[in-house]
Parts: structure tokens; sequence; C-alpha cells
């Protein structure tokens, strides 16, 4: 029974996310192989699912700064039910537009969940558990990284494409069911307050706290390298490293082994390491992934594909639990999801203009130049940290010398 209500907001969040990597890691997958899309197309798509992170996630974080977080999570979890019917509905239908307005409406869930548990966590944990909470928050996401490419590439080759999200379904109502155990939890007090003075206060604490200020800087690059590379993957594995269906969701599943290890180390690490230094081997470790992913060849397709996906999974989830940390230390409670949600934005919200703009360059000028542009944008990202107040952090913030 899961009587603890952060437990139960584990099990709960981690329904959710498991949908939504299965939306992620169906897109290009679905694009190419039942759609039929070109490599614009597929980062069109992909852009599409991304802007909800872009669109919903300063409204989302507005509304859960005025409800009872455990209640967001509630409601993140409804939509996803919704999406994932139009997402169904569009390959049932052989309906792309369909399909893709699915996957937006899915995203949007994942972006209201996502503020909503972060939130919650601060409600629910003390200041020292909390390092140790969004470790075990993310541990939900990294299963899910792993687990749902590596299941969906063997449905989709097996000829189940439509069981998986029929599945998805099913799993996030059996999440709905373990939401509503939630204990009754107070909104905060009710404030009239004009919405657009409530997002300029979240903006302008970001825009004046140096920490964050980097946080941001380091996510823009970080993410417009990873959805591009999102979006030229898998046809550059399908059509020049001969990789099966099965073979591409190995391979990205990998990203999910690292993201594993990375969330059962994060508590060990985080104090075994200065944040400062964290901060560094996320978008560092990405860099020498990038560089596997541009020289890998055909009859080393699968492995260095999958040792690339895996440090993409180990360093920035370090990165992410870090970054998570800090943000809940510095930010006053009444404003976090505001906070997070301008955070979300920089962190997601820029994927959409990666995806398509490298959908588009590849196919103009070729993968391997979209390849060296996800090489180029991960080491930008490595850099902010040391030229930035990142770089001088050598304790968690609150703490003892957390400067210098």
């Amino acid at each position: 029974m899961l009587t603890n209500p952060f437990h139960r907001l584990v099990a709960a969040s981690a329904t959710l996310r498991f949908a939504d990597q299965l939306v992620i890691a169906g897109l290009p997958l679905v694009a190419v192989t039942v759609f039929k899309m070109s490599e614009a197309q597929v980062g069109a798509m992909i852009a599409a699912h991304g802007a909800a992170w872009l669109l919903i996630s300063m409204p989302a974080g507005v509304v859960i700064d005025r409800i009872a977080p455990l209640s967001g999570v509630k409601r993140a979890l409804m939509i996803a039910v919704a999406g994932l019917c139009l997402v169904h509905a569009g390959l049932a239908l052989d309906q792309p537009l369909l399909f893709t307005f699915g996957a937006f409406v899915s995203a949007s869930a994942a972006v209201f969940g996502a503020l909503a548990d972060g939130a919650s966590a601060q409600r629910l944990l003390s200041a020292t558990e909390l390092g140790r909470g969004n470790a075990r928050l993310q541990l939900a996401q990294s299963s899910s990284t792993f687990a749902a490419p590596l299941l969906l590439g063997w449905l989709i080759s097996n000829g189940f494409t439509h069981h998986a999200f029929l599945g998805a379904i099913v799993l996030v109502v059996c999440g709905l069911l373990i939401a509503s155990g939630f204990p009754a939890q107070e909104p905060p007090p009710l404030r009239v307050r004009a919405p657009l003075k409530e997002v300029t206060e979240g903006f302008r604490f970001v825009a004046q706290q140096p920490l964050l200020r980097g946080i941001v800087a380091c996510a823009i690059s970080w993410n417009l390298a990873f959805m591009a590379l999102a979006a030229v993957f898998v046809p550059h594995a399908l059509r020049h490293l001969t990789m099966t269906v099965a073979d591409v969701g190995m391979a990205q599943s990998a990203m999910g082994i690292g993201a594993i290890l990375a969330t059962f180390t994060a508590s060990w690490v985080m104090t075994t390491f200065q944040p400062r230094y964290l901060l560094f081997f996320g978008p560092a470790s990405s860099v020498f992934a990038a560089v596997l992913l541009l020289v890998a060849q055909s009859p080393m397709g699968l492995p260095l594909s999958a040792v690339c996906y895996f440090f993409l999974g180990f360093g920035p989830i370090l990165w992410f639990v870090c970054q998570n940390t800090i943000r809940q230390l510095v930010t006053p409670q009444g404003m976090l999801s505001r906070v997070g949600a301008v955070i979300q934005i920089a962190l997601y919200g820029t994927r959409a203009i990666g995806a398509i703009v490298a959908g588009k360059a590849a196919t103009l000028y070729g993968i391997d130049t979209v390849l060296w542009a996800v090489v180029s944008l991960f080491a930008v990202s490595t850099l902010v940290v040391p030229f930035s107040a990142l770089g001088t952090l050598s304790a968690m913030p609150g703490s003892a010398s957390s400067q210098g």
C-alpha cells in the first residue's frame, strides 16, 4: 500500500512519465515507418510536440502556483489520457496531423505534471530531503527513458504499434487511480493578481538570480542540440547506419540505462563532488556522446549509438537533478512553479526550434552537417558553466561557503 504521500506522488508520476517517453520515442519511429515522412517532416512533427513546453509552461506555472500542487498532478494525468486517445485515433485513422496534435496534448500533460511534481516535492519534503526526493522522481523518468523506446521498437517491429499507445492509456488511467488517494492539500492563500504580473515576476526572478541565469543559458544550448539530434537520428540510423527499428529502440534505451545509473548515484555524487563539477560534467559528456555518433560507421552503428545515448542519459541527468535542487533552494515557495516554468521553457521550449531547423537543414545540407552543429551546441553549453555563476558554486545554496 502507498501510505506515504511522496511515494504515491512518485508512483503516479511514473505512469505519466512513461506515457510521455512512449510518445517521444514513437514520434520519429511512427513518422518514418508508418507515415513515411522525410527528415524535414520528422523535424516538424517533433517540433510540434516540443512546442507544448514553449507554449504551455508559463500558463501551467501560474495555475499550479494558485492551486494545491497534488491536484495539479491529477489534472496532468487527465490531460494525458485525452492526448493519448488522440494519438491512438490519429494512428488508427492514418491521420498524421491528428497524431501530432495528440502528441502536443500529451506533451502539455507532461509540462503540467513536471511543474506539479516539483511544487509537490517542495511541499512534502524538507530542504535536506529534496536532493534525494528529486532523484527518486527522476528515477521514474530514467526508467521510462530506458523501457519506452526498447518496448516500442519491439512492438513496431512485430506489427503491434497500436497496442503500445492503448497500453499507455491504460497505464495513465492506473496513475489516476493512484492519484485519487492523495491526501487533501490546502491551496496557497488566494490572491487577486493579474496573470501577466505573475508571469513577469517569474521571469524577473530568474533574470536577477545569477545561478538561474547560468542554468537557463546552459539549458538553451543543450536542448537545441539534443532535439537537433532527435530529429535526424532515426533517419540517420535507418538509412545510413543500416540499423533496424529494433536496433534504434535498443540504442535509444541506452539513454535510460545511463539515466537510471545517474539517479541511483545522484545522492552520493551530490554529497561527494562540488555542484560546479556536476554542472560542467553534464554537457561535457554530451560533447563526447555526439562525437561518437558523428564518427559512427555502419558496422559499428548500433554499439556506438548505444554508447552515445548512454552518456546522453548519464551526465545530463546528474546535471538535471543538481539544477533542480538548486532551483528549489533559491526560489520562494509561492514562486516555484512560475520559476520552474521559465526554466522549462529554456529546457524544453527551445526543442521545437532545434527540431524543425535540424530537419530542414538535414534535407538541404545533409545529416553530417546537423551532427557537426550538435557537437558545437553541446560545446557551447559546456562553456557556459565556467563563464557563469555556476562555475563558482562549491556547495549548494544556503549552505556554508556556497560561493567561491
